[in-house]
């Protein structure tokens, strides 16, 4: 097969009117035949508006396109969206699409796509966790094929940010009729670089790359994804040939890679972190000990401990660089002012106060051995943690019932890097992640939720976030960090919202 430099190629089908594109001999300079990646979990549906989990948008972002992109440090970048425009009272956003973007059925996509998507899917009732960000769209005025206007119930201030977030994949509006809701979720066609070729569930993913795409194409002409959930298996696909690259592996075993000579290891921190969640009543309706159970937790152990000193220590909900960010508030590590703090409402080491605690196990890297850390740090200065291990579900159904412990460990994720995703969901108490609830807190984040002027609002986050820390309301622990082996021969520019994108591998 003959090699061809990509951008003389284009330039050259160009010339011939395109003909170079039918072509079968030719291939891109650099071009990877086949990509095995071992990844943690499958994808629960191929529907990409129906879930907001962050573990399958790697996926659905190469068989889907979102109207806004982002770059690899979560700035906003153009998608299928080549402009949009918020009002100043963010009531409404005028959008343009590019006209050269087409579905991989060949059909165009048009602003009745978008429509469609982010309004008549919902509009009907369909069960989507589309809806927890644009529920609020009161209608998407369609102006051509190519432009349209959105208009909001409410001012929604963080629609550019959610159009690039996840499940915010622009659908085809006549395949999702044609196939209907249950066809969505199993046989998938986007927009996206790539198309599934074989899927098997809970073992195998296969995707070809289009060569008709409309954006940048990727050098990965097929991508095998194997679903493989323990992270010692992961490794052992890697290191045996099996997999060219290997996710969440442990810290230990990145180490290890980085010290050889067979393969490359990255720790990339992403835009997630890790905190213990409180509750503003029973034992913690005192404030001394809110205050306590977080000076007694030494951090910077935490992560020296369970991700070698990458994982980037917290004390707000947030992290380094994104907007809301205080770069000069601290919390501290001080386990004889959690000592005063309790002794002043009548406990300590030896009289210590009793409360349940609630972890998962394998949910995300650490998350047992992080909670069982955290129960020692709290014994030495009079918390007595009784440890509970719960699933994902079951931490929705006992807050959702107001039957969750005390205090939980928990991670968050937020691909945008905007507060609102971060403290504004976390506390506002009309959704299902809200633990500390109280008149005070609700005060504090309902004007925001609706804040036009962004400086404003940003403002009204870091006051938001530092209210919070001093409260106690909650715990920051650690910005998480993503785990990456590959082989060597392909170099990756890592995203720190964590996805894995096609076009950031190079040979």
């Amino acid at each position: 097969m003959n090699t061809v430099d990509r951008r003389l190629f284009m330039k050259l089908a160009a010339m011939t009117g395109g003909a170079l594109l039918v072509r079968p001999d030719f291939a891109f300079a650099g071009e990877i035949d086949n990509l095995a990646i071992a990844w943690t979990t499958d994808t629960a549906t191929w529907d990409p508006n129906q879930r907001l989990s962050p573990d399958p948008q790697t996926i659905l972002k190469m068989v889907f396109d979102q109207p806004i992109d982002q770059t690899s440090d979560l700035k906003l970048t153009s998608g299928v969206l080549s402009d949009w425009a918020l009002a100043e009272d963010a009531m409404s956003m005028r959008v343009t699409l590019r006209d050269d973007v087409t579905f991989s059925d060949g059909t165009k996509l048009t602003t009745e796509d978008f429509r469609y998507t982010f309004f008549e899917r919902l509009n009907k009732g369909e069960e989507l966790d589309l809806a927890v960000g644009f529920g609020t769209v009161s209608d998407i005025e369609i102006l051509s094929p190519t432009e349209a206007v959105m208009h909001f119930a409410k001012p929604f201030p963080i629609v550019a940010q959610w159009l690039s977030f996840s499940a915010s994949y622009i659908v085809s509006k006549a395949y999702a009729e044609k196939v209907g809701p249950e066809g969505m979720k199993t046989s998938p066609m986007g927009s996206g670089p790539y198309v599934l070729k074989e899927y098997k569930r809970d073992s195998r993913i296969v995707l070809v790359r289009r060569d008709d795409y409309w954006g940048e194409l990727p050098l990965i002409k097929r991508i095998t994804i194997e679903i493989i959930p323990d992270p010692t298996a992961r490794l052992a696909a890697l290191e045996s040939g099996t997999v060219d690259l290997a996710t969440e592996l442990s810290i230990r075993d990145i180490k290890r890679l980085q010290q050889g000579d067979a393969f490359n290891a990255v720790t990339n921190p992403i835009a997630r972190i890790i905190y213990v969640t409180i509750r503003a009543d029973g034992v913690f309706a005192d404030r001394n000990i809110r205050l306590a159970a977080h000076h007694a937790i030494d951090k910077s152990l935490l992560s020296k401990a369970f991700f070698g000193g990458d994982a980037v220590t917290i004390d707000q909900p947030t992290i380094p660089g994104m907007p809301g960010f205080l770069p000069d508030f601290h919390f501290d590590f001080d386990d004889a002012k959690a000592k005063e703090l309790l002794a002043a409402s009548g406990f300590g080491p030896d009289n210590p106060v009793s409360l349940d605690f609630a972890t998962t196990n394998g949910q995300f890297p650490g998350d047992y051995d992080i909670a069982r850390a955290i129960v020692t740090m709290w014994e030495k200065v009079g918390i007595k943690a009784n440890l509970k291990v719960i699933t994902e579900s079951q931490w929705y159904e006992l807050n959702a019932s107001a039957k969750l412990p005390p205090a939980s460990l928990f991670v968050w994720e937020n691909g945008t890097g905007d507060p609102e995703l971060f403290a504004g969901n976390m506390f506002d108490a009309d959704l299902p992640f809200a633990t500390y609830r109280t008149p005070e807190v609700t005060a504090m984040i309902k004007p925001l939720l609706s804040e036009p002027d962004n400086d404003k609002r940003i403002k009204g986050y870091e006051a938001f976030n530092k209210f919070l820390i001093e409260e106690g309301a909650m715990i920051p622990l650690l910005q998480a960090i993503q785990t990456i082996g590959y082989r060597k021969g392909i170099e990756l520019k890592p995203w720190a919202n964590g996805l894995i994108r096609p076009h950031a591998i190079t040979s």
